[in-house]
């Protein structure tokens, strides 16, 4: 069932514009906050423990504006797979891009710590320019879902790698083949898999695996983000400074902190409909 709705809406969407599908992601995020209990709970949860100082009015601003974007991710998934879609009618402006390109020309491979932020599906559409472009993804728990995501996502020709122990082997092969693969370095990892950082001052089950890969590869670390502009997107390239090639503990902090800085440049974009805190330190009670 959910593979078919999903199908559905991705044919609905192609046939409408990226602001038209906006307007249908908001029409339904006021649905979802009247009527979805479990996302409301999530999204206000996650708002009030990070931004304590905010008014209760302005929180549940935030939190609406938040849920409308994470829908127009999807709702706009239409506009951005379609075989016509180019990157200059979707992506007004590249920041850092000269840096980036640069990078990749020094022939050590790169990695790409791209956070859930914005539209990560536009970075998709924008690295798929370059050759030996690579990304990790954690398969859904239905798998008709996952196989139109794999169909979709692969007409970029980027290669798909699955978030496990072999996948882990395949970014090795692909970085020593001077390749440059993205993760979202704000995917909440198995437990045994991650070690807690601050973020927005609550500690945060955070993946080790990013840190561990530029530990060991050295190589260049950016990180990237697609914010949603009025008519379309923009997207950001900064170089990471080196203290992600550091210990562990330093490593992951360094992280979580580059991330927040990023969301703290438009938070309702950030997705906080995502149970990120649901892993809490040991005697700790349940974040949600």
């Amino acid at each position: 069932m959910k593979a078919l709705i999903f199908n559905f809406i991705l044919k609905l969407t192609q046939r409408l514009s990226l602001s038209r599908s906006r307007a249908l992601a908001r029409f339904f995020g006021a649905l979802i906050w009247k009527l979805s209990k479990k996302n409301k709970h999530i999204t206000m949860t996650n708002i009030k423990k990070c931004y304590p100082h905010l008014s209760s009015e302005a929180q549940i601003i935030r939190a609406k504006k938040s849920i409308n974007a994470a829908l127009m991710n999807f709702f706009e998934l239409g506009c951005l797979w379609k075989k016509q879609t180019k990157v200059e009618s979707v992506v007004g402006n590249i920041y850092g891009m000269e840096d980036f390109q640069q990078a990749l020309g020094e022939g050590k491979g790169l990695l790409l710590a791209a956070p859930h932020m914005g539209n990560w599906e536009v970075l998709n559409l924008v690295l798929a320019q370059f050759d030996k472009f690579a990304f990790l993804y954690k398969p859904p728990s239905d798998k008709k879902v996952e196989d139109l995501l794999v169909k979709y996502r692969g007409k970029s020709k980027a290669l798909q790698i699955e978030a496990n122990l072999k996948g882990v082997r395949k970014i090795m092969t692909h970085l020593k083949n001077k390749g440059f693969i993205a993760i979202l370095p704000d995917q909440r990892p198995k437990s045994g898999q991650g070690e807690f950082a601050d973020f927005y001052g609550i500690p945060t089950y955070t993946m080790t695996l990013f840190s561990r890969l530029a530990a060991k590869t050295k190589a260049p670390v950016f990180f990237a983000y697609a914010l949603r502009t009025e008519n379309g997107f923009d997207v950001t390239f900064e170089k990471s400074n080196d203290t992600i090639y550091q210990q562990s503990n330093e490593s992951v902090a360094y992280l979580n902190k580059k991330i927040q800085t990023i969301v703290d440049k438009a938070p309702e974009q950030y997705q906080w409909t995502y149970k990120r805190f649901s892993i809490q330190p040991e005697g700790e009670p349940p974040f949600y």
